[in-house]
């Protein structure tokens, strides 16, 4: 029956850009905005340097959001039934597929079902950034900024096998009706265990199953923020913020060759344009919203295309195909509160990212490459501040700087990461004229 090329994943719960379906993460899209929670809060002046470090930690990543709005394990605890119908759905691969529909048409069918046992995976995954930044005041009413971050992720993967495997006992009540290959099949798949699964998959020119370690630079996002005060009512002044942006991919994309590793960047070049409204209700309180779209430009990309279902896409399916990834819209409001130095904030956003495509020259299952590449995200997050730049510019305080602390929660979600995060932002300024 050759050699068996699984499916450990069954549908995943998550967008996938990796094009087989089988990865067990949706992207990380860590869209370093780098500018955004200390430098949005006004333009600088003419000449002054804003510098900004921050560290991000993820909580430990163990589940998703499905296509239903429901938390599913991220491949941990997801069982999988080696049984009968599933072999032959060829979620297994083609071999097991074949002899399923062989034993269909051999002795008893009752009596030829094949159960191999059940798979479990246990699965998390570390991840963390730490933010650099830069902005300039490049006139009174231009303000240009550049960040990237330092990435570091760590996936830990264990897989389970278990349960009773009647192979063998198969074998036994066909007596001679079993030829050769029927007979050699029904053999290897009577030693199906993980490690089995593990040198299937490592067979096909996948990297470790086990573990994925990563440690390098992210998406650099350039950009620029402009403003303008109106007055919307009689004493209600209303600002307006406008910030284009580009993302670059030099971050870690998608790699055909793993299956356990996180896309800490998006492989493609992202133009993005944003909008922030604020409303000062009184000296100390500010209401506000804020709208982005994203524009995903296509990309030329490495991706193994699958012939049929199979998600242990075969090494030689690996091709160029041409990317077009969906764009990413996000709506926000907030409530902005300051008493002297001290600041607080808190924001709902809900991000949607619209169905991936992807084309390619050779024959393959490209529907499966974009399932559950469309998503939604609805979080809010809270956010302590001080600010001591009134009170340096007033001879109050020595050091003009601003620290940010963020907590960010997720709500509800489709095909989306279930991230909680906590972030810690400081910006000191320089004055460069």
């Amino acid at each position: 029956m050759g050699r068996f090329c699984l499916d450990l994943t069954a549908r995943p719960a998550r967008r996938s850009r990796t094009g087989t379906g089988s990865r067990l993460f949706l992207l990380v899209l860590l869209l370093v905005s780098s500018a955004e929670s200390a430098f949005a809060q006004s333009l600088l002046p003419e000449g002054i340097v804003a510098w900004q470090a921050g560290y991000r930690s993820y909580r430990s990543q163990e589940n998703a959001f499905d296509s239903n709005f429901q938390l599913r394990p991220i491949g941990a605890d997801y069982t999988m039934k080696f049984d009968h119908d599933m072999l032959r759905s060829g979620k297994a691969g083609k071999d097991l597929q074949r002899l399923a529909t062989v034993l269909d048409s051999v002795g008893d069918p009752a009596e030829t079902r094949l159960d191999l046992g059940v798979l479990k995976q246990h699965v998390t995954a570390d991840l963390s950034a730490s933010i650099f930044g830069l902005a300039y005041g490049a006139s009174k009413d231009l303000t240009i900024f550049a960040g990237i971050p330092w990435t570091k992720a760590q996936v830990r993967n264990r897989v389970e096998f278990s349960g009773s495997n009647n192979a063998m006992a198969i074998l036994d009540r066909l007596g001679n009706m079993a030829f050769d290959e029927l007979r050699a099949g029904l053999e290897q798949a009577s030693q199906l265990d993980a490690a089995t699964i593990r040198n299937a998959i490592e067979s096909e020119g996948y990297g470790p199953v086990d573990h994925w370690d990563y440690s390098g630079i992210g998406d650099t996002i350039l950009g620029g923020r402009t403003a303008f005060d109106v007055e919307l009512i009689s004493g209600l002044p209303l600002s307006i913020e406008y910030s284009p942006s580009i993302s670059l991919p030099t971050g870690h994309a998608d790699d055909p060759d793993l299956i356990n590793d996180v896309g800490l960047g998006k492989g493609f070049i992202s133009i993005a344009q944003s909008l922030t409204q604020r409303a000062m209700v009184s000296s100390n309180l500010v209401l506000g919203m804020d709208q982005m779209y994203a524009y995903n430009m296509d990309a030329r990309v490495k991706r193994r295309v699958p012939e049929e279902n199979e998600s242990i896409v075969a090494a030689d399916r690996k091709t160029n195909v041409l990317y077009n990834p969906g764009d990413d819209v996000e709506l926000g409001a907030f409530f902005e509160g300051r008493s002297g130095i001290y600041g607080a904030r808190l924001r709902f956003a809900d991000h949607v990212h619209y169905e991936d495509r992807y084309t390619g020259s050779i024959v393959g299952n490209y529907d499966k490459m974009s399932a559950s590449s469309g998503t939604e995200l609805l979080t809010y997050e809270a956010g302590f501040s001080i600010n001591t730049v009134e009170a340096y510019q007033k001879k109050e305080f020595l050091v003009p700087f601003i620290a940010n602390f963020t907590a960010s929660f997720p709500i509800a979600g489709q095909n989306s990461p279930n991230f909680e995060y906590y972030e810690f932002t400081l910006t000191s300024f320089l004055d460069a004229r």
